[in-house]
Order: C-alpha cells, then sequence, then structure tokens
C-alpha cells in the first residue's frame, strides 16, 4: 500500500510540474511550488532506491530526504524567476467572477526591473491559476466589466499626489 502511494504522488506531483511548466497552469505560490517539486523528486529518489534495493532503513530515507531538499532549494534559488504578483485587475468576467484580465509583474532576480504582463486569469484553486495572454485592445464589452481594481501586490509605496 505504501508504494502504490509512492506511485500515486509521484505521478500527480510530476503531473503539476510538468503542466506547470508547459501549459497555462501557474502554481502562483513559490512554496506550494516547491513543496510540489520537492514531493516530486523525492518519490522519484525513493522509486529508484526501491528498484535498486537501496533506502532500506529510516537513516537512509531521512539523509536522502534532506539532501534532495537542499538540491531542489538550490535549484529554486538559482532558476525562479520570482511569483507574478497583480497589480490592478483591470476587467472582470460578467459571468465568471473569477475570470479577471489583470496586469502583473515580477521581479527579476538577477537584474534590475521588472516584468511586465496582462494576462486573463482564472483562479482554479487556491495556489493554483490558468493564465493565458490577451490583447486589451480585443476585449468584448459584452463579457467584461471593467473595473480597474489596484491591488498593488508588489507592496510598491503609495504617491502621493
Amino acid at each position: 500500500m505504501k508504494t502504490i502511494a509512492i506511485y500515486i504522488l509521484f505521478l500527480i506531483t510530476t503531473a503539476l510540474v510538468l503542466l506547470n511548466r508547459y501549459t497555462a497552469l501557474y502554481i502562483n505560490n513559490s512554496i506550494v511550488h516547491f513543496i510540489i517539486l520537492y514531493t516530486a523528486v523525492l518519490t522519484f529518489v525513493f522509486i529508484i532506491g526501491s528498484f535498486w534495493g537501496k533506502l532500506k532503513n529510516s537513516k537512509s530515507r531521512f539523509i536522502t530526504a534532506f539532501i534532495v531538499a537542499i538540491l531542489c532549494f538550490i535549484n529554486s534559488f538559482l532558476t525562479w524567476g520570482g511569483d507574478w504578483k497583480t497589480q490592478n485587475v483591470l476587467y472582470q468576467n460578467i459571468k465568471n467572477p473569477d475570470k479577471t484580465i489583470e496586469f502583473q509583474m515580477r521581479g527579476d532576480r538577477f537584474s534590475f526591473g521588472y516584468k511586465k504582463r496582462i494576462v486573463n486569469r482564472l483562479k482554479l484553486f487556491p495556489a493554483f491559476d490558468w493564465t493565458t495572454d490577451i490583447d486589451t485592445a480585443e476585449i468584448n464589452n459584452k463579457e467584461w466589466k471593467k473595473i480597474n481594481k489596484y491591488l498593488n501586490e508588489m507592496e510598491f509605496p503609495e504617491q502621493q499626489q
């Protein structure tokens, strides 16, 4: 039973990592993303270890889990560009309030400045979104309500006028 649980956990977490990487699915919380990545890698290592007959005792499993955690942290630190943060919610879908068009920003990790994008965001679950790029010049006003809600998730200081 324990082996089947590891296989299922591996399949689910690996699918989420690949969907996040190669589709419009976006894991919008870096901690959740790290936990999913760590679980996918750790279960893979445990599966490989069971094929080779290794990782029999608790001490070897703990040391392996610790080493995998360090390697995943280093990988995340070197490759993670930062979370996309919503600055403005520009439009909201009239039929589905979980579907919005947002202006988002992300701080560049190893350079100065910010990346910017405007996306059609569908909130699926907490920490999971479906985002696609959108051209705001072609918005159908029958489907979308303009709201221009300023969120400031990047926490820029308020400008006094």
